[in-house]
């Protein structure tokens, strides 16, 4: 992960922290409201097959890619399995297939799209009608794939029934036969509802394109809107309850990896709390609910949370680089401080919050070094480092001062035939000025510690203030007050670990 000794686990580690990042990613992408993530995205104009950064994947891409990570990392930690003997990643995948069809994803972001034109001070009806008419061919395209999957699912159910009917007199073949019917019954169910979800969706888009055709502009876009606000809501209503079982799916897959990922080892049930914990700051939050609530920003961001993330990722300081968990607990402290100040938390907005998480990952899982992220110059300007190194070296500097003056005295005395008294005294403190200036050096030298800990605590609040991306106020003494509230530091040659 970095340049400082591997960890014998390491690797077991990091898998463990990604899953736990991406179990937050894959739930945040699946609720409803979910956060918007990227905002990159491929001209809508030239190739349609051009190929795409990772920011510019399209939303219902990334979702897929977090269910891929969980679904491969939780096999490669051996935690998909239930205790039944069922995958929860193949569970994961299908509910979460239903859901997206059920919300007719594709219809859905047209009609939000035409609802946005038309809400504008001078509507643009024509934009609006070309959004909705481009999605009604796409849609329709969608329902033929949709009834040919209903169609292939019936024709496995039909052919288990046949199975079942030819063994029905040889029991040790029936059982098997009889439970192929029930998943392939399940599988047409669920392959009719997804139908009926994305048919709604064409259904919609025909009506509001019905509406903003009519004689009367004012009244076109009056009835259209009114149209959209009712599906969206209706859509809205009809993915209710495959939402609360994607949801109730992914809760038990959590409770079953984290009562079984300790067996393994501790250290990974760390890093999933820690990955999980977070992306959920970005990924499980919802900017307006009510404080007190399991999404808002005071229980995702609040004191108790920030503190139990700060300690995960002291205790993870060895899979890291040496600057990596101070600089990140100094940023969630930051954090904390937004979430309880309603002033700079309405400023943060989604958008800092989502650069932090990147930055996140980009420090804990892909290993960056989080002093590059310290701009040139910051270090000359800081002075509070100026100020410890005055503090730490004041009594040494000031006799070798003392000693010197006194020895550059003796010299002009010397050389002028000054006064017996006076030569003698800048002698002797000459003398006794450089002899315990030179005393204090060498304590100073046989404790190498003391300039190891200025150097890691000048780099750790560069670093920390380098790795947080809240939002700057016009008083920065907040943002530094809340830095300085960390409570982990970087461990010295001579000292473990430390934190709060």
């Amino acid at each position: 992960m970095n340049k400082f000794p591997v960890l014998d686990d390491a690797d077991d580690v990091l898998a463990a922290i990604r899953l736990g990042w991406a179990m937050a990613e894959t739930r945040g992408r699946n609720r409803p409201n979910a956060p918007p993530g990227e905002n990159a995205r491929l001209p809508s104009e030239g190739d349609d097959r051009a190929l795409p950064l990772r920011v510019e994947r399209t939303s219902t891409e990334l979702r897929i890619e977090a269910q891929v990570l969980v679904v491969g990392l939780a096999k490669q930690l051996h935690v998909d399995t239930a205790t039944d003997g069922t995958s929860f990643g193949a569970a994961l995948d299908e509910k979460a297939r239903l859901l997206y069809h059920v919300r007719a994803q594709k219809a859905a972001r047209a009609l939000a799209a035409a609802a946005k034109l038309l809400s504008q001070p001078a509507p643009a009806r024509a934009d609006a009608l070309t959004v909705l008419n481009n999605a009604v061919k796409a849609q329709e395209l969608v329902m033929v794939a949709r009834r040919q999957a209903v169609a292939t699912a019936q024709q496995a159910l039909d052919a288990a029934k046949q199975r079942e009917t030819a063994v029905a007199g040889r029991p040790a073949n029936a059982a098997a036969a009889s439970r192929a019917v029930s998943a392939a019954t399940t599988t047409v169910r669920q392959e009719q509802t997804a139908s009926d979800g994305e048919a709604a969706g064409l259904q919609a888009l025909t009506q509001a394109v019905s509406a903003l055709e009519a004689a009367d502009p004012e009244a076109a876009v009056r009835d259209a809107s009114s149209i959209i606000d009712q599906v969206q809501q209706n859509i809205a209503d009809s993915s209710s309850a495959p939402w609360e079982d994607l949801a109730e799916l992914i809760w038990r897959f959590d409770a079953h990896i984290q009562d079984t990922l300790p067996i393994a080892s501790e250290n990974q049930a760390i890093g999933y709390q820690f990955g999980r914990g977070l992306g959920e700051t970005y990924w499980a939050l919802d900017p307006g609910m009510p404080l007190g609530g399991a999404a808002s920003w005071d229980f995702l961001l609040g004191p108790g949370r920030c503190a139990e993330l700060s300690r995960l990722a002291g205790r993870l300081g060895g899979y890291m680089n040496q600057y990596t968990a101070p600089a990140i607990a100094g940023s969630i402290d930051v954090w904390k401080a937004v979430a309880a100040d309603k002033t700079w938390r309405e400023n943060a907005a989604n958008p800092a919050l989502y650069d932090q998480i990147r930055r996140w990952y980009e420090l804990v899982i892909l290993g960056q070094d989080p002093t590059t992220l310290i701009k040139p110059g910051d270090i000359i300007k800081d002075y509070r480092v100026i100020g410890r190194t005055l503090k730490w070296f004041a009594p040494s500097l000031l006799l070798l001062i003392i000693g010197v003056a006194a020895l550059i005295a003796l010299i002009v005395l010397l050389s002028k035939g000054g006064s017996t008294i006076v030569t003698t005294i800048s002698g002797a403190l000459a003398v006794v000025g450089l002899t315990a200036a030179g005393v204090v050096g060498k304590l100073k030298n046989s404790e190498q510690a003391l300039l190891t800990r200025l150097r890691q605590d000048a780099y750790t609040d560069l670093v920390a203030y380098a790795v947080q991306t809240a939002p700057r106020l016009a008083d920065d003494k907040k943002l530094r007050a809340a830095l300085a509230q960390r409570q982990l530091t970087p461990a010295t040659p001579n000292e473990g670990p430390r934190s709060g």
